[in-house]
């Protein structure tokens, strides 16, 4: 939901999810005499209206009877605007909360709630705030150190309700490495030898599943999935007794509360069929650690799972059941092996009664510890019977195990008799498309697929962007991307929500088209080098371009995945009191941070774009993963969700990659990392291009 609301000194834009709101506060622009109302031209005019004048309204004045004099034109330090008084009220509850933490200003005009409730309505009052004068009637008793001034501007939003919406969107905490994650469960911290990437170092975890105390374990594991395991596990119990089916497709399949809540649905009788990954590689058979060769002296070879195959092996070989006829459905009628695909990457369920599908379970959850309590994820259940009859056409097709790639893509070797491969039964299934998807609609794409044509139009729709672009990638940006961010963004003659400046911060006076791209990692230069090399070997070098190219753009936002990393000094020591050690869960052995897989473009227009699903915008995920991708075309509810939970992870990372970055170059500053400061110039480079 979105609602604005403004007055003569500022305005208010609220976005409302799920579990979070998000606040795009301004400052009014009062046009000059050459009838410029840039930021930049009227900041001074702009500060001067907002420091102690009297309301239009007859509200009070803020310095009272101690004001001081304007020295050289300005007005008094204390009477400057030092921030913004933020009130929250529950409506249905009558509860009032303050977001101002310790009493202190918000300095930043975009402001994000994530204490919020899904389904509620909600009433924002958002005031000024200035220093307290040192003689005032704010200063008689508590002395507080800043005083919120003015009339409060309210505005109100009801949040997204996930349970009986069309789309119930859910997204996990993505965020263990933080402050309120350390401050709630520190205690049970664990140091760590750890060897990634060849690398031996020290390093510490908070694993949830480790911790002695079952309430604490119980509160960390639901304070890490926010809602996704819970939501899950409601889905598949949906499926009551035999009159119901599940399909469902699985990469890693490791949770044990996932496979018992599956386990539940065979013993109530549901029908319960699961596609999952299965591959492996021919290798010398070993025995008492000598190779075993045959009688006549050759290597006799034996087929080993990999790591993903294995690991749901022992995983489904784990449940026991009290009756016999439940094991035997389980072991021999449930699971369904995917082996001539390159990887089985999907993760979704369809959920039938009778026969006839009703609702589907999408996104990038893995079914893994890791995927629910570590690295970003979202589940994303639509209910509606034609897109999940899409879905249940689809599984039907892969259930039968296809080649993935017909033999002139591939180079197989695969003699199956002729057996039509995926790619050609997605591109039946759904051809690719040509332009913008109409209005109101939902499509689904299925890999893998013939050509990357349906990933380079994904860079298409990147490319016709006007107003803005919200893009995660976990696994770096594939070229046909890559190129789009390499380039300067279209004019725009949206304002929305993006003129506040810390959502879509200004680059210059005309409103730009800007792009906010959240990486799982910081990408390596060697790496960059190497592939740069290479494309220059195959004649692509003119062509190729990565991170360390379009970060340069200002247009381009980039955060990526990190933890407050304290100076040297303080790894043996206890962190200052201001930042907290910050540690993740351990669960997580590649992708760390963020594993969405989802795309928005122009989110804060009336008619959105969201792409989401469990494909990688790669030309692996197009062409030869199996996956499934939603686009969502002109939903603002769903691109409020989306909107608000992806800004919720950028800010959470942007802000450790500026803190880390600075500790980096020896900043010796004395100011801690959420100190305020105590004049306006915390505003200027919000408005100031230079």
């Amino acid at each position: 939901m979105r609602s604005r609301n403004e007055n003569n000194d500022i305005s208010v834009h609220a976005i409302a999810g799920t579990r979070v709101v998000i606040l795009g506060l301004n400052l009014m622009q009062k046009d000059d005499e050459s009838g410029d109302s840039s930021p930049s031209a009227t900041l001074s005019a702009m500060l001067s209206g907002l420091t102690v004048a009297e309301d239009a309204n007859g509200a009070d004045r803020a310095a009272s009877e101690s004001s001081l004099p304007e020295k050289n034109g300005q007005p008094p330090s204390h009477d400057m605007l030092v921030g913004f008084a933020i009130d929250r009220r529950d409506i249905s509850s009558g509860k009032s909360t303050s977001l101002n933490f310790d009493g202190r200003p918000i300095q930043k005009f975009h402001y994000g709630d994530y204490t919020v409730e899904p389904g509620h309505q909600y009433e924002y009052s958002v005031r000024r705030m200035i220093k307290a004068p040192s003689r005032s009637r704010y200063s008689f008793f508590s002395r507080p150190k800043y005083v919120a001034v003015g009339s409060p501007l309210v505005v109100t939003v009801t949040t997204e309700d996930p349970s009986t919406a069309k789309h119930g969107v859910y997204f996990n905490r993505g965020a263990a490495g933080s402050q309120a994650y350390a401050e709630k469960f520190g205690e049970f911290r664990k140091w760590h030898r750890v060897n990634k990437y060849g690398t031996p170092h020290w390093t510490s975890t908070i694993n949830p599943l480790t911790i002695p105390d079952p309430a604490k374990k119980k509160e960390a594991c639901a304070w890490l999935s926010r809602g996704l395991e819970e939501a899950l596990l409601e889905f598949i119990s949906q499926a009551k007794d035999s009159s119901w089916q599940l399909r469902v497709t699985a990469y890693e399949f490791t949770h044990k509360e996932v496979i018992h809540a599956f386990a539940a649905a065979v013993e109530r009788g549901v029908d319960v069929k699961i596609i999952h990954h299965v591959k492996g590689s021919h290798r010398p058979k070993t025995r008492y650690n000598d190779v075993v060769k045959d009688k006549d002296g050759k290597v006799v070879k034996e087929w080993v799972p990999d790591k993903t195959t294995s690991d749901t092996q022992r995983a489904i070989d784990a449940v026991g059941f009290q009756s016999l006829d439940h094991a035997r459905i389980w072991h021999h009628d449930t699971f369904i092996e995917r082996h001539t695909s390159s990887i089985m990457h999907n993760k979704f369920i369809i959920l039938l009664r009778d026969g006839k599908p009703v609702q589907v379970w999408t996104g990038s959850t893995n079914f893994t510890e890791s995927a629910f309590y570590g690295q970003s994820n979202v589940g994303h259940i639509v209910r509606d019977e034609g897109i999940a009859q899409q879905y249940l056409t689809y599984w039907n097709k892969l259930a039968l195990d296809p080649p993935g790639r017909s033999k002139r893509h591939s180079g197989s070797s695969h003699d199956e008799e002729d057996a039509v491969p995926m790619d050609e039964i997605n591109e039946q299934l759904q051809p690719d498309p040509a332009g913008a998807q109409p209005h109101d609609s939902i499509t689904v794409f299925f890999s893998p697929r013939k050509t990357s044509d349906l990933l380079n139009w994904y860079a298409d729709r990147m490319g016709d962007a006007a107003d803005s672009v919200h893009f995660t990638a976990a696994f770096g940006v594939s070229q046909p991307l890559a190129r789009v961010l390499n380039q300067d963004g279209k004019l725009s003659n949206e304002v929305g929500v993006r003129r506040s400046p810390r959502i879509a911060r200004r680059i210059k006076t005309d409103d730009k088209l800007l792009r906010y791209i959240l990486l799982d990692s910081q990408p390596s230069e060697h790496s960059s080098e190497k592939s740069r090399a290479s494309a220059e070997k195959k004649g692509k070098g003119n062509d190729y371009c990565d991170y360390f190219d379009f970060k340069k753009l200002n247009s381009n936002r980039i955060a990526y995945g990190a933890v407050l990393s304290g100076r040297k000094e303080e790894v043996e020591d206890a962190a200052p009191s201001s930042e907290r050690s910050e540690a993740l869960t351990g669960l997580s052995t590649f992708v760390d941070f963020v594993h969405t897989k989802f795309m928005m473009i122009d989110a804060l227009t009336v008619n959105p774009t969201i792409i989401t699903g469990s494909a990688n915008f790669s030309i692996a995920s197009t062409e030869q993963n199996d996956e499934n991708m939603l686009v969502i075309q002109g939903d603002t509810a769903v691109a409020d969700v989306y909107f608000t939970e992806f800004m919720r992870l950028f800010d959470h990372f942007f802000s450790r990659d500026k803190r880390n970055e600075s500790l980096g170059k020896g900043s010796k500053s004395p100011r801690a990392w959420i100190d305020v400061v105590e004049d306006d110039s915390w505003m200027k480079p919000f408005f100031d291009p230079s």
